[in-house]
């Protein structure tokens, strides 16, 4: 029978091999020139800036190893607005970039803290317990790429045009985790488990993007990326799909949009000492600006 540890190592590899798919796909269908003539290399040469200050609610499931002691952590989405909600949890994100040309740069942060419900296996005289406990933790998730667009196409009625690209850069990781959890048996003496170790490092990565304008209105973006290696991390992957609404102003020559989309990122950190596992998912929401 698969447990546990397997079943998340196998969605690991899936969702790492689907995001490996996406890149070398992406990469044969601008080599095999299945796209229509690219704009003119004029069009592409200016500078742009984008922010886009949004919220991201992380759905969190994996283990943490703390001190020798594991804390396996089962929190959905819900359950993370519940704690906002509450004053357990609160966290912001921001998403940077300029380009210039075919060339760009961008940064991608999201960090904050919580007090996340776990179960916690604590060793007794008698045997190893199982109990509910909680794991207050702060950490940041910060991605910076370089990149290059591939190409720029033109649709029939559309003011947008569809954009692909690659790029590389890396993603730094830096966690701090505290766990709190008590339990006994019956004649047992009560034992506590309280623990805190911080971990930080930084994994490469390389990705790719597209962006499709489905209405002039309404565009798609998408971002891929895999990475580790085991330089840090025995791998790293990410996803984040956003649904872009063009408001119908400039102000000041901004391009006002208001963003809607889902976010993951994924990590296995188990070749280290005091290993950190976890796969965070959920919907994203902001609003943001193009000048």
């Amino acid at each position: 029978m698969m447990n546990r540890r397997d079943h998340g190592w196998k969605s690991r590899m899936y969702g790492a091999l689907a995001v490996l798919c996406v890149l070398v796909m992406s990469a044969r269908w601008a080599a095999a020139g299945l796209m229509p003539d690219p704009e003119p290399e004029g069009e592409a040469k200016q500078i742009e800036f984008e922010a886009l200050p949004y919220g991201w609610v992380p759905g969190m499931y994996g283990s943490v190893d703390v001190k020798g002691r594991t804390a396996q952590i089962n929190v959905s989405s819900i359950d993370v607005l519940r704690l906002v909600t509450s004053g357990n949890a609160m966290a912001a994100a921001g998403y940077f970039s300029l380009t210039y040309g075919r060339f760009g740069v961008f940064a991608d942060t999201f960090g904050g803290y919580g007090e996340l419900p776990i179960n916690e296996r604590i060793p007794t005289q008698f045997c190893t317990l199982t109990v509910k406990g909680r794991n207050k933790t702060k950490f940041v998730i910060g991605d910076v790429g370089f990149g290059y667009q591939l190409g720029r196409w033109s649709l029939p009625a559309r003011k947008r045009p569809l954009t692909l690209g690659v790029y590389v850069g890396a993603r730094y990781m830096y966690f701090t985790n505290q766990l709190n959890a008590t339990g006994a048996v019956v004649g047992g003496v009560q034992r506590s488990a309280n623990s805190f170790e911080t971990f930080a490092w930084a994994d490469p990565l390389i990705g790719v993007r597209f962006a499709v304008p489905l209405m002039d209105w309404l565009s798609l973006d998408f971002r891929g990326d895999i990475g580790g290696f085991g330089a840090s991390s025995n791998l790293i992957w990410g996803i984040s799909s956003m649904a872009k609404v063009w408001l119908p102003w400039t102000p000041f020559s901004l391009h006002p949009y208001l963003a809607l989309g889902y976010r993951v990122v994924d990590f296995d950190r188990s070749n280290s000492a005091g290993s950190i596992n976890l796969d965070m998912r959920g919907p994203t929401v902001g609003a943001g600006f193009v000048f």
